[in-house]
């Protein structure tokens, strides 16, 4: 497994979380940290970056966003070390245009939303890559003792609402300056994206592509389709900051990690902020927390891992709607979800839950025995190997 740098150091605790979940199923797994990839020559680098060929063949490669574009003398890390190649992507996947296109074709690659991966299948047909598929997000951290009633849940718990999660504020679009033909575009495909509750973003541009004429099909327009992440970027960010300021108008009591909120902050009445805390400190938080929330990103089909990882943590998640979160979860029971389309009413919601803990400690309790049996990370290991096309037994081989 190979563990880089990251954000919150977010996807090197997946690596370490995954390195556990396949050691527990019998695998001998080890992980080349590339942490100081940066200060490294091109021969040091790969020098490390291969160094597990000293323990012979590996039957699996895995890392989150990473070196799945990353070729020696043009053989793949696949073919260099004899076994699968398999790359999650957790990013925005058309945000990663120049690895994607460097990837060899032996990769197998998964998302954390299917119609990141239906992009990818339309962008390059069936046959591009290995394989391309789904896998969601599984909750980080360790599983919190289940407080056994309502008064032990508020008694444990004295952080009473918990967002986690940078926050950038709308401005001036990417195309503000483009010429008026390509601004109209740009426009018509971000009020398509948001005039709806979710729409993938490269559907929302395609659309707005094919009804100017533009061919689809056609592979010279593919670095055209590519410019959908800016939709992405869009949408996330307004909806993002228009959840922020109807959650500030409610006065109630709110922690706060994340980096960017410094100018934001006079909104709040009753904010208490942390800054931008490692993931793991996040996970802490979790268990002291009694409502956790998210928002999805533009992952309006898949997942985050915020909601997984508070309901482990204990805490009930309240989200917007994703179609995973409405397949796996029993709305209301096992989590409560808000609509992009209905914000004012998602935040009277919100309101009703932090007034009523016992609500909450039902969907903490019963959203926590969801993730147990199905969104841990030893959950995931089966995912991974069945989009390597690799049985089970190759761990105890």
């Amino acid at each position: 497994m190979f563990k880089g740098t990251s954000q919150y150091s977010g996807t090197r605790l997946f690596i370490d979380h995954a390195a556990g979940a396949f050691k527990r199923r019998g695998a001998d797994v080890e992980i080349i940290d590339l942490f100081d990839f940066a200060e490294l020559s091109p021969g040091a680098l790969q020098a490390k970056v291969l160094s597990g060929l000293t323990r012979g063949p590996a039957d699996l490669l895995f890392s989150v966003n990473i070196m799945g574009e990353v070729t020696y003398d043009g053989r793949s890390l696949s073919q260099i070390y004899g076994g699968r190649q398999v790359v999650w992507h957790v990013d925005y996947v058309l945000s990663q245009q120049p690895r994607l296109e460097a990837t060899p074709g032996d990769a197998h690659l998964l998302m954390v939303d299917p119609t990141q991966a239906e992009a990818l299948i339309s962008f390059y047909g069936p046959d591009r890559f290995a394989s391309v598929g789904f896998m969601p997000h599984a909750a980080i951290g360790e599983p919190a003792v289940e407080d056994p009633d309502p008064e032990a849940f508020v008694n444990r718990r004295g952080i009473e609402l918990l967002w986690c999660g940078g926050l950038q504020t709308p401005g001036a679009s990417p195309w503000a300056d483009a010429p008026a033909a390509t601004r109209s575009l740009f426009d018509d495909a971000l009020d398509l994206a948001l005039s709806v509750e979710w729409m993938p973003p490269h559907a929302a541009f395609d659309t707005v592509l094919a009804a100017r004429g533009v061919d689809i099909d056609d592979p010279l327009n593919l670095g055209a389709r590519y410019s959908a992440v800016h939709i992405d970027t869009q949408v996330r960010i307004i909806r993002r900051f228009e959840f922020v300021k109807a959650l500030a108008k409610t006065g109630l009591p709110i922690h706060i990690c994340g980096a960017g909120w410094d100018r934001d902050l006079y909104r709040f009445k009753r904010a208490t902020y942390h800054g931008a805390v490692e993931m793991e400190r996040t996970a802490s938080l979790m268990r002291e927390t009694r409502v956790m929330l998210n928002t999805n990103g533009n992952f309006g089909g898949g997942s985050h891992e915020r909601p997984f990882s508070a309901l482990l943590a204990g805490a009930a998640a309240f989200s917007d709607h994703s179609r995973y979160y409405g397949e796996v979860f029993e709305e209301g029971r096992d989590i409560a979800l808000y609509r992009w389309k209905e914000l004012p009413a998602g935040i009277e919601q919100l309101q009703d839950l932090v007034a009523r803990p016992e609500v909450a400690w039902d969907i903490a309790r019963n959203g926590r025995a969801k993730v147990l049996a199905g969104h841990t990370w030893e959950s995931r290991v089966d995912t991974i190997l069945a989009a390597a096309g690799l049985a089970p037994s190759v761990l105890a081989a």
